[in-house]
């Protein structure tokens, strides 16, 4: 594989005002990312629509998510799920990057999300997040389910934080689809199969298809990222996640 067949965008939107990005569009079939950033007082609606998931994960900035008459305030990182048939409004009060997942929605996905509907809308404080260890990290990587695996129809979203030196091991999943995208201070060797690829900060990046793919830092980097899972197999992706996931019962900060 040669360095310029991975696929990834590095955003270059700035604060002073609103502004959007779409990222690899069409990179894994029906997964769409939108990076926005909100400036302070903006007011954004995200309109109900039925045939996707939409996934908001607040990466920076203050607001307030609202459905209706029900308000959920957050500053920094968090995650907030509506259901399709539901529209939400951001308030922003403090200038934000959203970050936003569209997943397409497939008939089978009504049933798990009709038996889940009480669940929504799925939000939370990336701080509070499940942690969990797999067999591919070394005991000082810090991991979270952001939105564990079953929550959602075929989705899974967590990170990874950790500093120098540190190894995740070379790792395939064929089962799953994957997108990693970057926090500001990550600086990290990404490896996939026999490349050494620099990826720096707020960057969006597809991990091929059942590539052999892992993380290297040293000296003074930190990696610190996103994965997004798309699995297009539910039921075998799934039992690969419960096999590597394990909760650890134990919330941890660097």
């Amino acid at each position: 594989m040669n360095p310029k067949n991975i696929a990834a965008v590095t955003l270059n939107l700035v604060n002073a005002a609103r502004a959007s990005e779409r990222m690899l569009h069409g990179e894994i079939p029906g997964a769409t990312v939108y990076h926005h950033v909100l400036p302070a007082g903006d007011v954004v609606q995200f309109m109900a629509d039925p045939s996707f998931l939409r996934i908001l994960f607040l990466c920076q900035g203050e607001v307030r998510f609202s459905i209706g008459d029900k308000e959920w305030l957050y500053a920094q990182k968090a995650v907030f799920v509506p259901l399709p048939e539901q529209a939400a409004e951001v308030k922003v009060a403090q200038t934000a990057h959203l970050l936003e997942i569209r997943w397409a929605l497939i008939q089978t996905d009504w049933d798990e999300l009709r038996e889940k509907a009480a669940l929504f809308p799925i939000t939370q404080r990336y701080a509070d997040a499940m942690q969990y260890r797999d067999p591919f990290k070394s005991e000082k990587t810090i991991s979270r389910a952001i939105i564990p695996h079953r929550m959602l129809p075929r989705f899974a979203m967590g990170s990874v934080e950790t500093y120098a030196d540190d190894l995740i091991g070379q790792h395939e999943h064929p089962l799953l689809d994957q997108f990693f995208f970057s926090f500001p201070e990550n600086r990290m060797t990404l490896l996939i199969d026999d490349i050494q690829y620099p990826m720096g900060a707020d960057t969006l990046l597809h991990i091929p298809l059942g590539s052999n793919h892992g993380v290297r830092v040293t000296g003074d980097e930190v990696a610190h990222y996103i994965w997004i899972d798309f699995i297009p197999d539910a039921e075998r992706g799934n039992a690969y996640l419960d096999e590597v996931h394990k909760p650890t019962g134990q919330t941890r900060h660097f």
